[in-house]
């Protein structure tokens, strides 16, 4: 799953696809975004099955913006990416607005990082598209998250509830993706562990499971800082690992470089393990 921020501040390429002229015109306009569209060929030429396509930011410090922006941003290369054969789209988003106007326009994954705050709401308007959802765990509102000592254990029992949830309102949870929430209201020390143990995850459930660690922060904690390019290695040493652990999908920056990490895990571990 290649990343395709259309922002001006995410925390690894943000401003890098972000066209902003274009971001200043007229409220009623959908912005062009040459840029994005240019890296849209690239992860899809790249070997990307899946672009990920984010309009807003979710680095915690980021001021949040309406749906009508989101919307504006991303637009135009939506309808881009949807013309490009033999990939999928999803759209990164917790806006269920922006959600049912993308699935109009025929993307096939949502990709909701606030999903576990409103999942009966997203699942509705999901439900009635051929499509699947992404559902993050996400403890920013959650307090005593921190003070887990099993953050797995949390975790794993959030997705519980939310399989009963779907069940309750007729959504078919073989539609549902788990993506623990790496970086989303956890410590360093919870992420570590998180990723450690995903495995856990992967084998309780028989959703497919995103290993979502690309260029985190805690990355950049677990090696004592670094730049783009170390944090690159970081990220590529996390898809060799989730790979081992049983993650199906891998949602990465830099889509050629992890996609060549994959291809060897699945010669080293001599199986068919990739989630298309």
């Amino acid at each position: 799953m290649g990343i395709l921020n259309v922002t001006p501040n995410s925390f690894s390429d943000g401003g890098k696809f972000f066209d902003r002229d274009d971001a200043e015109r007229r409220s009623e306009a959908t912005t062009a975004q040459p840029k994005a569209i240019q890296h849209l060929y690239e992860l899809a030429g790249g070997g990307g099955t899946i672009i990920d396509i984010g309009g807003e930011s979710t680095n915690p410090k980021a001021i949040e913006i309406d749906a009508d922006t989101e919307w504006r941003r991303i637009g135009n290369v939506l309808n881009a990416a949807t013309a490009v054969g033999n990939v999928s789209i999803s759209i990164d988003t917790y806006h269920v607005e922006v959600a049912r106007k993308a699935l109009e326009h025929g993307v096939n994954i949502i990709n909701d990082v606030c999903c576990t705050w409103h999942f009966r709401e997203m699942a509705t308007v999901v439900k009635d598209f051929d499509a699947h959802l992404i559902v993050t765990h996400n403890a920013r509102n959650d307090k005593n998250f921190l003070q887990t000592n099993d953050p797995v254990g949390k975790i794993i029992s959030e997705f519980e509830r939310i399989l009963d949830e779907a069940i309750r309102i007729n959504f078919d949870v073989k539609r549902i993706i788990f993506d623990p929430g790496i970086g989303f209201g956890k410590t360093p020390q919870q992420n570590l562990e998180i990723f450690r143990t995903i495995g856990k995850i992967c084998s309780k459930f028989s959703n497919p499971v995103v290993c979502a660690t690309s260029k985190k922060s805690f990355l950049a904690t677990a090696i004592d800082g670094g730049d783009g390019k170390t944090l690159s290695s970081a990220t590529m040493a996390t898809t060799m690992e989730g790979f081992r652990q049983g993650c199906k999908i891998f949602r990465v920056h830099e889509v050629a470089e992890n996609l060549a990490v994959l291809k060897f895990a699945q010669k080293l571990y001599e199986r068919q393990n990739f989630y298309r």
